[in-house]
């Protein structure tokens, strides 16, 4: 019995040509489904999000080990650790100085499910932090 190859492309789906713009987006792109799982149900990320992001299996042990009532990530970037926080915390308060990165961290939130459990907030980290409250306050690398 022979088994077929599967590709993990799917139909109408974004395609490498779609993100191979970049050489630095080529080298990361056979990552992408070891970034998000469900990388084909819409999740987006520019081009410093595909070598910055934290991969799901880091972001979900790290998660696990900070659990707490309020977390604060404080450089989230397009999502990883947030969505990650927001599946066993009660709330996570997501900061980014980018604008633009805040908005794919939300529409990040929404394809897996859990953007009701995050605040996100543009701003810089540092000007804010005096005023944050949290049970953990994760500091990416």
């Amino acid at each position: 019995m022979q088994l077929k190859k599967r590709s993990r492309s799917k139909k109408g789906k974004r395609d490498n040509k779609e993100y191979g713009r970049s050489p630095k987006v080529k080298k990361y792109w056979v990552q992408r489904y070891d970034l998000f799982s469900r990388y084909d149900q819409g999740i987006e990320m520019d081009e410093q999000g595909w070598y910055s992001v934290t991969p799901e299996e880091i972001a979900i042990k790290q998660a696990e080990r900070c659990r707490g009532k309020v977390v604060i990530d404080c450089f989230s970037g397009v999502g990883g650790n947030t969505i990650q926080f927001a599946k066993v915390c009660s709330c996570v308060i997501a900061i980014d100085i980018d604008p633009n990165k805040v908005k794919l961290a939300i529409n990040n939130a929404k394809v897996y499910g859990v953007a009701n459990n995050v605040d996100y907030v543009v701003g810089d980290f540092i000007k804010l932090a005096p005023s944050l409250k949290g049970d953990v306050v994760f500091l990416s690398p």
